[in-house]
C-alpha cells in the first residue's frame, strides 16, 4: 500500500474527478477540498476512500486541516472559471482566484509537500496573442478579464514564493480542456454544451461569427501532463494543450458527425472581450515532461458524446 499523500482542490470538478480517479488507481491518500459550487459528489465514484472537506480552500479550519494531513503533493485545481463572473464580481472573483490561493501556499511550505500544481488559463492569460500558436513566453496584450489577469498574476505569485523553498511547482496553462463529466449547462465547455444540445435536437448557439478558433484538449492527456509533472526534479511553467486551432463552426460540424445530425446554428451577438483566435504551443512541455497530446479530437468528442447520452 502506498502511503502517498495528495491534496486536491476542486477535487470533485469536472478535471479534479478525473485526477482522483488515477491516483485512487495509484493507491494515493486524498483529501479533497472543495466547496462544491460547481463540483458535484457525484463526480467521484469511490468517495468513501477519500477525505471530503466540503469548505473554502482559505477557510482557518481548511487550512489546519492540510497542515495535519502533510500532503505530499498538492494538487489547486479549485477556482472561481467563469469569465463573465469575474467581469461582474471581480471581488469575488479575486477572493477564489488570488487570496485563498495564496494562503494555501503559504501554508504549503510549512509542510513537507513535494510539489504544488496549478492549473492556470492558456487561453486568457496571454491575451490577444500575437503570435499563434503561442509559447509561453509570448505575451500579447494584458488579459481581457480580471480571470485572465489573476491566473496570470497567480502564476507570477507562485514563482516568486516557492522559487526559494523546498517545495517544486508544475504550473500548467491548459488550453480548453473538454471530456466526460463537463457540465454541459455551464458557460464553459463548450463542446459538452454543443453536444448535449445537439443530442436533445436544439440549435447550438454561436456568439460572433463562429470563426473563431480555439485550442482543444482532451481531461485524460491533461491528467498524463500533471502526472509526468511528477516524476520530474525541474520547476515548471508548460503550456498544455493540441497546437491546433478549432474553429467554432468546425466543432459543431464534428459533433454533428458524430452524433449523425446536421444543426440549424443560430448565431448570437458576439461576447465582450473574446478572442478571435488561440492555439498553445506545447513543444517545452515535449522537451521538459515527454508530454504531448494524443487524443484526436472526433475520438474525445466521442467520449463526451456517450457521456451526455449516459
Amino acid at each position: 500500500m502506498s502511503n502517498i499523500k495528495s491534496l486536491i482542490t476542486g477535487g470533485a470538478g469536472f478535471i479534479g474527478s478525473h485526477l482522483v480517479e488515477k491516483l485512487l488507481q495509484e493507491n494515493h491518500e486524498i483529501l479533497i477540498v472543495d466547496n462544491l459550487c460547481t463540483g458535484k459528489k457525484s463526480n467521484i465514484n469511490e468517495i468513501d476512500k477519500i477525505e471530503f472537506l466540503e469548505k473554502e480552500v482559505g477557510d482557518g479550519d481548511t487550512l489546519s486541516r492540510i497542515l495535519e494531513f502533510n500532503p505530499d503533493y498538492c494538487f489547486h485545481l479549485a477556482a472561481q472559471s467563469s469569465v463573465i463572473v469575474s467581469v461582474e464580481d471581480p471581488l469575488l472573483d479575486k477572493d477564489y482566484n488570488i487570496t485563498q490561493p495564496l494562503k494555501l501556499i503559504e501554508l504549503i511550505k510549512k509542510t513537507d509537500c513535494k510539489r504544488f500544481f496549478f492549473s492556470s488559463s492558456g487561453g486568457t492569460i496571454y491575451g490577444e496573442p500575437k503570435i499563434i500558436p503561442t509559447k509561453e513566453s509570448d505575451f500579447g496584450s494584458e488579459p481581457a478579464s480580471p480571470y485572465g489577469n489573476a491566473k496570470k498574476k497567480l502564476n507570477e505569485h507562485i514563482v516568486n514564493i516557492l522559487k526559494e523553498s523546498d517545495v517544486k511547482y508544475s504550473i500548467l496553462n491548459l488550453a480548453n480542456v473538454y471530456g466526460p463529466r463537463q457540465d454541459p449547462h455551464g458557460e464553459a465547455g463548450v463542446i459538452s454544451i454543443f453536444s448535449n444540445r445537439i443530442l436533445n435536437g436544439k440549435s447550438p448557439i454561436v456568439y460572433g461569427t463562429g470563426e473563431q478558433t480555439r485550442d482543444f484538449v482532451y481531461v485524460g492527456d491533461v491528467i498524463s501532463a500533471l502526472q509526468k509533472c511528477m516524476s520530474s526534479k525541474e520547476n515548471h511553467i508548460l503550456n498544455i494543450g493540441s497546437a491546433i486551432e478549432t474553429s467554432v463552426l468546425d466543432l459543431i460540424s464534428i459533433i454533428d458527425s458524430v452524433v449523425g445530425a446536421k444543426s440549424e446554428i443560430l448565431f448570437e451577438q458576439k461576447r465582450e472581450g473574446e478572442l478571435p483566435r488561440s492555439a498553445l504551443d506545447c513543444s517545452l512541455a515535449k522537451e521538459k515532461i515527454d508530454w504531448e497530446a494524443k487524443i484526436p479530437l472526433e475520438d474525445g468528442i466521442s467520449a463526451v458524446v456517450n457521456w451526455v447520452k449516459n
